[in-house]
């Protein structure tokens, strides 16, 4: 199952929280498995905190498949919850939007905002193989125009909408590679900027180095990271289950986190 989890290169950290957690509750050594679910994908905040929730259950005594469970029960009320930050989001309409790969809570935003959104470009977010899935998915609401990564700066938009894979209590956030040109391409066109995430995507960790893959470009190959980290308060807007924050920060991730720790009895 942990080979499935390194070889996936299409969905984002919902996924891999759940096949995480399933994986975990079918371990025999919880500590053990949650150190290599850590290694799978750096960056990706979920997997953080997993660990983070094990070591805490372990230390006070709350029994792991009790806090599993809250934690899978915690994510659904967060997609939930999340929809309706989307919904309720204050934005001008209808309007242009560009966004990166795939992600779910993108998906969930498209297809809530449909009305608002009278264009959406799809940025490839190469080397990874999200696109095709994000053409079909966005592609059932809203006028897709997929665009190279490279001609972001070609088209005129309103919002960057985009996911996040990682907050972190430094303040760096995670996303696939490309969503860094994308904020700095918001930010010379006069777009704001808005990443849609659940507060499980946010760890009240130090941020890690991203994961890296290797590329073949122009028949040579090249290893790159698959996520770009930046500072988040390059995000103009976060969208959370929590509620909407301006420019937000790693007290955003200790936030989450307090929330989630009495949510799952852990505090």
């Amino acid at each position: 199952m942990l080979d499935l989890l390194r070889s996936e290169r299409v969905r984002g950290a919902s996924w891999y929280l759940r096949e995480a957690l399933r994986i975990l509750a079918e371990a025999e050594s919880p500590e053990k498995a949650v150190e290599e679910l850590r290694r799978v994908r750096p960056g990706m905040a979920p997997l953080d905190l997993i660990a983070l929730v094990v070591e805490t259950a372990r230390r006070r005594g709350v029994e792991l498949r009790r806090a599993v469970e809250g934690l899978l029960g915690y994510a659904e009320r967060a997609q939930e919850a999340l929809r309706s930050t989307a919904a309720g989001l204050g934005l001008k309409c209808p309007a242009d939007f560009v966004t990166i790969s795939f992600s779910r809570a993108v998906a969930d935003f498209v297809a809530v905002r449909r009305g608002c959104i009278r264009r959406l470009y799809l940025l490839e977010s190469r080397p990874g193989e999200e696109a095709a899935a994000a053409v079909e998915e966005y592609g059932r609401h809203v006028d897709v125009v997929p665009i190279p990564d490279s001609a972001m700066g070609s088209v005129r938009f309103d919002y960057a909408v985009f996911g996040l894979d990682g907050l972190y209590a430094d303040g760096y956030a995670f996303n696939k590679v490309g969503t860094l040109p994308l904020l700095a391409t918001a930010r010379a066109v006069g777009a704001a900027s808005i990443a849609v995430f659940e507060s499980y995507k946010a760890a009240p960790l130090p941020s890690p180095e991203p994961y890296r893959v290797v590329a073949e470009v122009l028949g040579r190959r090249a290893e790159i990271p698959l996520f770009d980290k930046f500072k988040s308060s390059l995000i103009d807007v976060a969208a959370t289950d929590l509620g909407v924050f301006e420019r937000p920060g790693g007290e955003l991730a200790e936030r989450a986190w307090a929330v989630i720790e009495k949510a799952l009895g852990l505090g």
